[in-house]
């Protein structure tokens, strides 16, 4: 099989398919991957002006046309072996204008992860439609909640099949329109790193002291939800953010970087980017402060304690759809009055409840999930229909 796999402008988005890589090298197929080198800034999707966007908007929904806004030093192509490659200097003859330059050969699938935005979008998915290529779609997060602006999950974006990370995602997808034959659950593959995070020494690779407990801040873009999240972390610095046993590491949502919207953190917090130490910071946090947002699915896998800022109050979603999700969560994660608690007198989480909440909101954690969406890859390629797809295959 030979498999395209465009993994967006954001590099972080490796996450999502390292494994599906790996996973499809060991079986013998022929990959390349193309990702993004830098962290996207505001309008990189879009023009920059209302004019602009009402036109770009008014070309695409009534033509399906877009500016091809690729260029070449914006992107960095790998083989199956992560080596460094170079379309404009390779001997490769199957025409691909997306890239404005060609391919080594014709794809039996592309692989992508942002089918809703920029490149992926506008030029990939129409070339691979065009050529009568299956588009294999994987999750690029997990929604725990039917939020407003989750309207774009209702189509497939041109997809024949969308891995999720699991029930609660699948439902969510199907719920506002997309189709259940599409939605197909295999578990993220950037949930495969779980084992090899406990090895890394996070307080080394941030320069902490090793006995200081870390209070680890994971930031949201999304107003209503970022909203109270901030409001968490300041509450959290005023009461505890003097202690000398302790460090805040904050590390902000990649969009919330790209649209300038960072909160600002008072001396002594740490900051950090690194998508590396994502999962080792949180396997290796005392406490995590943050909205049940995907993020709590690798805490309840760890077993770390998490205080969650989504409240019911709050309106940003449905208030029904909150308690339900607080009641899938009770007893794996905590409010802010029992961060003291947790801080000072070790209160846990329920080994039972993190299990019970994982199994719905993160499916599996066997280090297989990029395997599965390889398989499933394979699966299309065979002619097979999405949702008749097994774990066996």
């Amino acid at each position: 099989m030979r498999a395209l796999v465009v993994a967006g402008e954001a590099p972080t988005n490796r996450q999502h398919v390292a494994t599906v890589v790996e996973a499809l090298s060991e079986a013998g197929d022929e990959t390349l991957l193309v990702i993004g080198r830098t962290m996207p800034g505001p309008h990189a999707y879009e023009a920059r002006t209302r004019i602009g966007r009402m036109v770009s908007g008014f070309l695409w929904a009534r033509f399906g046309w877009a500016r091809n806004r690729y260029r070449s030093n914006d992107w960095r192509w790998e083989g199956a072996g992560g080596e460094a490659l170079d379309p404009t200097k390779a001997d490769w003859t199957n025409p691909f204008p997306p890239g404005r330059g060609r391919l080594p050969w014709k794809p039996d699938i592309v692989i992508v992860v942002t089918p809703n935005q920029g490149w992926t979008k506008h030029q990939v998915i129409p070339w691979a439609q065009r050529e009568g290529i299956p588009v294999l779609s994987i999750d690029h997060g997990s929604p725990t909640l039917t939020w407003p602006w989750l309207t774009y999950r209702g189509s497939m974006m041109g997809c024949d099949a969308n891995a999720v990370w699991s029930e609660v995602c699948r439902d969510i997808n199907v719920g506002v329109g997309a189709p259940e034959r599409g939605q197909i659950i295999t578990g993220s593959p950037s949930l495969d790193g779980l084992d090899a995070a406990s090895s890394i020494d996070v307080h080394a690779a941030l320069g902490l002291e090793p006995g200081r407990k870390i209070v680890l801040m994971l930031g949201s873009h999304r107003a209503p939800v970022k909203g109270p999240a901030d409001a968490l972390f300041a509450a959290a610095l005023a009461a505890h953010g003097g202690r000398d046993d302790l460090v805040f590491v904050h590390k902000p949502h990649p969009v919330e970087l790209s649209q300038g919207s960072v909160l600002s953190m008072p001396d002594g917090v740490v900051m950090t980017i690194d998508q590396d130490l994502y999962l080792p910071l949180v396997r290796h946090a005392t406490v995590v402060l943050s909205p049940a947002t995907s993020v709590v699915i690798p805490a309840l896998a760890f077993r770390t304690p998490f205080v969650n800022s989504i409240r019911a109050e709050d309106g940003a979603a449905p208030a029904k759809d909150v308690e339900a999700l607080l009641h899938t969560l009770k007893g794996a994660v905590f409010g802010l009055d029992d961060l003291a608690a947790v801080l000072d007198d070790g209160l846990r989480p329920d080994d039972a409840a993190c299990e019970r909440a994982f199994a719905r909101l993160g499916h599996r954690a066997d280090g297989r999930n990029g395997a599965r969406v390889a398989s499933l890859a394979r699966w299309l390629v065979n002619g097979g229909v999405p949702n008749e797809w097994t774990d066996e295959e």
